[in-house]
């Protein structure tokens, strides 16, 4: 009988409540102001809403780039095409969307587009588009200015007990695999210590770049998980060279102790006892290896300041 699959779990999480928080707010700010149209200033919370706060100054900078790159075209697409203005909207595309590249404003394509086309639909009759090209501006930047205050006041992303808790995961990890090549002979899936490891890295980046809070301690804490991401490669990388190994040998004394101090007691014999010399090897890498394990073991459990 096949198996149910899970049903997915309804959860909401810190970033929906603050981006539905920083939209309300964005539109109650926006509506005060004359002229304004707050589906921009709505469109602008929504976009700087990032998990981290230098991921949201990016966004922020790069819609408001693009908002006013927008604006400028379509302003100038309408001088150019009064009468015209389906045509002016087709050809700005065109020449407009290859350009945000090159400036760099990549990211805010979808928002500079929408700018433009609302800038060239404009009805003269209402005002002057420059004018109107302003109003979208402000209107955005009032939304794009709540979303990054909200984002940054509201608890800001802190991915500190995800990292700690992605390296015991990863030191769990090694007394199986390694029981599964001395003990029963099977050369482990190294996959999922290789996308660990990028887990890991990606995380701690994340971690480091977050401009605040407590800039200072957030940098000695990033430059201490980045020597524990070391040790967490040069575990993986002496693995990786011991499975690449055709004969293993016999582990030495000295790692035998060392193994069952992790819970791997090895028996007499093991599936590939080889030569003296795939013996040397092999102890020269495992003692790389529990050496790397231990240092990360010690460095996790280290009491932090």
């Amino acid at each position: 009988m096949p198996r149910r699959s899970a049903r997915p779990r309804y959860r909401i999480g810190l970033r929906t409540v603050k981006t539905g928080t920083a939209v309300m707010l964005a539109l109650l700010v926006d509506s005060l102001r004359p002229s304004a149209l707050p589906i921009f200033a709505a469109i602008g919370a929504i976009v700087v809403m990032s998990r981290t706060l230098s991921d949201a100054i990016t966004a922020a900078t790069t819609q408001l780039a693009g908002i006013t790159c927008g604006a400028l075209a379509g302003c100038l697409f309408t001088l150019l095409f009064p009468n015209d203005r389906y045509i002016a909207i087709g050809l700005g595309l065109i020449l407009l969307i290859p350009l945000c590249q090159p400036l760099r404003i990549g990211f805010a394509v979808p928002l500079t587009c929408i700018v433009f086309v609302s800038v060239c639909l404009y009805d003269p009759a209402s005002g002057s588009p420059i004018a109107y090209g302003i109003n979208r501006f402000l209107d955005t930047s009032i939304g794009l200015s709540v979303g990054f205050v909200i984002n940054a006041v509201l608890k800001p992303y802190n991915n500190y007990g995800l990292i700690l808790r992605l390296f015991r995961e990863y030191l769990a990890a090694y007394p199986p695999a390694l029981r599964e090549l001395l003990v029963n002979g099977h050369y482990p899936d190294l996959v999922p210590f290789e996308q660990k490891c990028r887990r890991l890295h990606d995380e701690i980046r994340i971690f480091a770049e977050q401009p605040f809070p407590h800039r200072q301690k957030r940098k000695q804490d990033a430059a201490y998980l980045w020597g524990c991401l070391q040790l967490a490669e040069k575990m993986h990388m002496a693995l990786s060279v011991i499975c690449s190994m055709d004969v293993l040998g016999m582990p030495n004394d000295t790692c035998r102790e060392r193994l069952a101090q992790i819970g791997l007691d090895l028996p007499a014999a093991i599936p590939m006892p080889g030569l003296d010399e795939d013996s040397r090897v092999l102890s020269y890498h495992l003692k790389h290896l529990l050496d790397a394990n231990t240092f990360l073991t010690e460095f996790l459990a280290l009491p932090k300041t």
